[in-house]
């Protein structure tokens, strides 16, 4: 299934014009990262549990997504990985001294007055009496010892489905039928439950639960309101708490939309790229995070992710790029004005993430800008025997990429799809595999000029960026990429394409400012309003 409706009411589409593939689930498994983090806070712990997890499948770009199940197999993991926690938890002086407050020695007292401080947190929720009393009875399954019964009520709640998702409840009606999930329940006005919104919003800028300060937020009923939520993004966002994230939105948002792990696997040729090592590619890494996080923090124009006038480099990526002045192994800020470099686009992790071994691809690079930048749907490409019965030009005629790809790509079946694509891997061809610039392709000058669809032209790489800025695509764009990560679920024009198409307009209206986006993304209807399955409406 790829996305849900919403609540004719809370700024969406009508139940009858939305069309959702497939009933939608109200219940968001914790990915690998998150159950790391989560598991780690509860604890007090900072163990790699995630290495003990399979990876997370990719959906709709990102690893986060609400449409995943857990098979046996995956549940035995997770009962692992609870026992490997609780246990080292207990056996760390300081870890065990933030669970167990009191004398496991006076037995079910203490487990209770244990548990009803940390079942809340672990639930991310009020919890009921009831439930107390369930997770205290699991004492009874280990008798061995106030410890033993302990780390088994503990290592329960850890594969509770109230702990390994967040939950979303419809309506008060439908958490009647529930009511542990109470605390969840949307209101009649079609808005998310406190806790669910405190969740929801910690998971999507931090990967990690809430903290005191959003459940004191929830608890008082203001989480909701927009100005609380739009003060709660600013703290979240502020670099004390993005340093204490390691995998926050900063990090892991630009992790993987941006081609960074593709970078991770790339192969340059040893023998045509020597210089091409370890720590360039770290540098690299580091150069697209730290640029995007300087965008985010700074509330800086979202339009610099194509083209900007600085970048950040350390003495061995300033060295790759031909940049003078920069020593030492930290990476920091230098301005690029003046110069082809500055933007995503231009950057040494995509350029190398979309190469061959030997060579540059045109298509791979706008293919990537295309996909990602613009969200262009670009259909599949004709079948292999197609594409092999197109005549490959003879190498020893020494053309450049640029020549190969026009003669491949001049006719049928290619020219239809190819004149979008192919201007864009033109205007990236001023720089080689691993993002050197380079002024000859075998033996002849670059041309890195073209004529984008529509008609405009361009003369350089830097023209060809600048053209891509001003595409009224890149704010839809960036706003269905942020959404998807956000909700975890893919985009459904029916149901929120109107919701998309307004929060671009007013990342235009506002210059393009990013983290201010964010705030219009958390006080949307779409962010506050809960999933809801297909012809069903709260």
């Amino acid at each position: 299934a790829a996305g849900g409706a919403l609540p004719t009411g809370a700024g969406g589409a009508s139940a009858a014009a939305c069309v959702v593939p497939g009933a939608e689930p109200n219940f968001h498994r914790l990915n690998t990262k998150q159950y790391q983090e989560t598991v780690n806070q509860l604890l007090g712990t900072s163990l790699p549990l995630r290495l003990d997890l399979p990876a997370d499948t990719s959906l709709w770009g990102f690893d986060n997504g609400a449409d995943t199940t857990i098979t046996a197999a995956l549940t035995q993991r997770y009962l692992d990985a609870a026992q490997k926690a609780v246990t080292t938890a207990l056996a760390t002086p300081a870890a065990r001294a933030k669970i167990v407050t009191c004398d496991l020695t006076a037995g079910a007292a203490c487990v209770r007055t244990i548990l009803t401080a940390w079942l809340p947190k672990a639930f991310r929720r009020p919890v009921l009496p009831s439930e107390i009393d369930a997770y205290v009875a699991y004492t009874k399954t280990c008798p061995s010892s106030a410890e033993a019964g302990l780390s088994c009520a503990l290592q329960a709640a850890l594969l509770s489905p109230k702990f390994l998702f967040r939950g979303e409840v419809l309506s008060d009606a439908t958490a009647a039928m529930c009511t542990e999930e109470a605390p969840l329940a949307s209101t009649n006005a079609g808005i998310l439950g406190q806790y669910a919104l405190a969740s929801r919003l910690s998971y999507f800028l931090w990967n990690a639960p809430p903290d005191d300060a959003l459940y004191a937020a929830a608890a008082a009923g203001s989480l909701s309101a927009p100005s609380t939520l739009a003060a709660q993004v600013d703290r979240m966002l502020a670099a004390p708490a993005i340093a204490a994230h390691p995998v926050s939105f900063a990090q892991d948002f630009p992790q993987q939309w941006l081609p960074l792990d593709a970078l991770a696997t790339a192969q340059p040729s040893a023998t045509l790229f020597p210089g091409f090592d370890a720590p360039l590619r770290q540098a690299m890494h580091d150069e697209s995070q730290l640029f995007f996080e300087d965008i985010l923090t700074n509330n800086g124009s979202a339009l610099d992710l194509l083209r900007a006038d600085f970048t950040y480099v350390n003495e061995r990526l300033a060295k790759h790029y031909g940049i003078a002045g920069v020593t030492g192994p930290e990476m920091r800020r230098v301005s690029t004005a003046g110069k082809p470099r500055g933007g995503i686009p231009t950057q040494g992790s995509f350029l190398t993430a979309t190469s061959s071994t030997e060579n540059t691809s045109l298509v791979l690079r706008a293919k990537w800008v295309l996909t990602n930048m613009l969200c262009v749907d670009l259909p599949a490409p004709p079948p292999k025997s197609v594409i092999d019965s197109v005549p490959v030009p003879d190498p020893g005629l020494g053309l450049t990429n640029r020549e190969s790809m026009e003669i491949r790509t001049a006719g049928e079946p290619c020219h239809t799809c190819h004149v979008n694509i192919n201007p864009i891997g033109y205007g990236l061809e001023s720089f080689d595999p691993v993002g050197a610039e380079r002024a000859t392709d075998h033996g002849k000058p670059i041309d890195a000029s073209g004529v984008m669809p529509g008609g405009k032209t361009f003369a350089n790489t830097s023209e060809m960026l600048d053209l891509l800025r001003q595409d009224d695509r890149f704010a839809a764009c960036v706003t269905k990429k942020m959404l998807t990560y956000a909700l975890g679920r893919g985009m459904v024009e029916s149901c929120d394409g109107a919701q998309i198409a307004s929060l671009a307009a007013q990342l235009k209206a506002d210059g393009y400012k990013l983290r201010n986006h964010v705030v219009r993304i958390v006080t949307s209807d779409l962010f506050r309003s809960p999933r809801v399955r297909s012809g069903v409406s709260p």
